[in-house]
């Protein structure tokens, strides 16, 4: 992903941006890398999307591709544009240098309108001040690179903020920018505890892990430092060397309680798609809006859930409900609660419903595909007025209650099938959340099988067990059709069966050693791609008309893209 790569110019170039645009009475400001795609819009995203590619072989003379063939500070006026489409835009760009060498151009665009007096000044004044900053920034990581330790800078929400080249090369890493902006747990399985325990002691020599590519390392922490970035901002340094001098006291992990919540921080992954829909999950959260979690069986849409939850504003209680798990008789009364007598054996006063006990919170609708279609238009008509009104009851009563659902059906096979109401389903897909299988994050099973397996030592007392490399292999080979539920059970068969020694391949349930893709399967995988690619070229690429085309939606053809062979969308 193109953001991902330019962590660093995104994060020194939005402020500045915000600046910009605010000068301007109508456009939009946006910056874009040095190959000329558009990495970030600020104002109106029409014109201009995130994404698109304005490179001068791409798309004729443009201010963005234009900018970085002569690499200079210029304007394109309408019918100076080579394209048609781009003759109402008026524009002004300039490009960013650091270090003498180009990493993006910034530029600001006015549709149908003149640009602010003086805006080819101001873009490149903007963009040197961007350049500069992102040059400083290279100097300090000359500085920590020249440490012959390991090193985090993490700020006060634990995300790293910056390492150094140690540390990337001991995390298997090829460029720094890939781990930067992650949370410190990514790396560190327990970092939450460790976190606690830095805040609470000054003690230095405290153990604890380090998940690589490859292994897992003990590191022994040498020093901790705050460093004060402004009034509201503290960043932590953590100094750590590795050690397997056993004297050294582990500090308790302190173990999650039944009630645990999970956060964004205890959902394990480095891959980019995972990370992609963690940051998708952090961006709903800052919101109201209805979400749709979408996935296989065993993927963690609840888990998710409840992350989203933990890091929203919400005040009042995550309450779930399985939609498949309770009689369509009684989810009524489930949901929405009941009046006294409103039928026999209903208790004195009545029972509030789960709308109202999460009053100020999220209801969770778990397996909403299972709803039966009576319920989905009380469950509508929630949506619509955000009442309740208790079975036998006449008085409605108004809740704040922010909906999460899941499903590992695919809802709009299910509204083109009508067992599914087309008006609920674009009600609750409003912000669509869809986690990637297993198989298709692979990279994220070293890191999953480390945290399974402190969680399940933990909880039978046993010292921390180590997995062999030839185990490893098998567990990346295999295709996880029950995804992370699958991974959890295979690791607490094999963590019983090792009694605190190393998990070899003995360890693990049979079906795993039994397990070899067929020359068939690969070849029914095969067909299927190459009658894809044909009906792709039959429609000019357009995803629709292939997905109409081929009698299964837009979503079922993603999916099938993804899991036959990687194919960017």
């Amino acid at each position: 992903m193109k953001q991902t790569q330019h962590r660093e110019l995104l994060s020194t170039a939005r402020p500045i941006m915000e600046e910009l645009f605010a000068m301007m009475d109508r456009g939009l400001v946006c910056i874009a890398d040095n190959e000329g795609f558009v990495l970030e819009v600020i104002g109106n995203t029409e014109f201009v999307p995130p994404g698109t590619l304005c490179s001068e072989a791409h798309a004729g003379t443009n201010c963005i591709g234009t900018s970085l063939v002569e690499e200079k500070p210029l304007e394109i006026i309408g019918f100076e544009h080579y394209r048609r489409c781009l003759h109402a835009l008026n524009s002004a760009a300039a490009p960013v240098k650091a270090d003498s060498e180009i990493i993006g151009v910034l530029c600001a665009i006015s549709p149908f309108h003149d640009l602010p007096k003086d805006v080819l000044q101001i873009i490149s004044f903007a963009a040197k001040t961007i350049g500069s900053q992102v040059s400083e920034k290279t100097k300090i990581d000359s500085i920590i690179d020249c440490l012959q330790y390991g090193l985090f800078i993490i700020n006060g929400n634990g995300i790293i903020v910056n390492i150094n080249k140690r540390t990337q090369e001991l995390l298997g890493f090829e460029h720094r920018k890939d781990i930067i902006s992650q949370p410190l747990s990514t790396y560190v399985p327990n970092a939450r505890e460790l976190l606690e325990i830095l805040m609470e002691e000054d003690e230095n020599k405290i153990l604890f892990e380090i998940i690589t590519k490859n292994k897992i390392l003990t590191c022994t922490l040498r020093v901790k430092k705050k460093l004060r970035k402004s009034a509201n901002r503290q960043d932590t340094v953590i100094l750590f060397s590795f050690s397997d001098n056993s004297s050294i006291t582990r500090k308790p992990v302190r173990p999650k309680t039944d009630h645990h919540l999970f956060t964004f921080d205890d959902l394990v992954g480095c891959s980019t798609a995972w990370q992609y829909v963690v940051a998708l999950g952090l961006k709903a959260a800052r919101v109201k809006s209805t979400i749709l979690i979408t996935g296989e069986s065993g993927t963690g849409k609840e888990m998710f859930a409840q992350a989203i939850h933990y890091a929203s504003n919400r005040k009042g209680p995550l309450v779930p409900i399985n939609c498949g798990a309770i009689p369509k008789e009684l989810l009524q009364s489930e949901l929405f609660g009941y009046a006294e007598g409103s039928f026999t054996g209903a208790k004195k006063g009545g029972s509030m419903g789960k709308f109202e006990m999460a009053d100020g919170g999220t209801l969770f609708l778990d397996e909403i595909g299972e709803m039966p279609m009576e319920m989905q238009v009380s469950l509508l008509r929630f949506l619509q007025d955000k009442k309740v009104i208790r079975v036998g009851a006449a008085n409605p009563k108004i809740v704040d209650v922010r909906i999460i659902a899941a499903t590992n059906i695919d809802l709009a096979e299910a509204v083109m099938e009508n067992k599914f109401r087309d008006d609920l389903y674009y009600r609750l897909n409003v912000i669509n959340i869809e986690l990637p299988a297993l198989r298709d994050r692979k990279e994220d099973i070293p890191l999953l099988v480390s945290s399974i397996i402190q969680d399940l030592c933990q909880e039978v007392y046993q010292d921390i067990t180590q997995l062999e490399n030839e185990t490893l292999e098998i567990l990346m080979g295999y295709n996880w059709p029950g995804n992370v539920r699958e991974l959890r059970n295979v690791i607490e068969h094999a963590v019983v069966f090792a009694e605190g020694a190393p998990i070899t391949p003995a360890c693990l349930p049979l079906r795993l050693l039994d397990f070899k893709e067929t020359d068939q399967a690969k070849d029914l995988k095969g067909h299927e791609l190459e009658i894809i690619k044909k009906f792709l070229n039959q429609n000019n690429g357009n995803i629709s008309e292939t997905a109409r085309a081929l009698g299964i939606t837009r979503s079922t053809l993603y999916r099938k893209l993804n899991n036959i062979k990687k194919v960017p969308t």
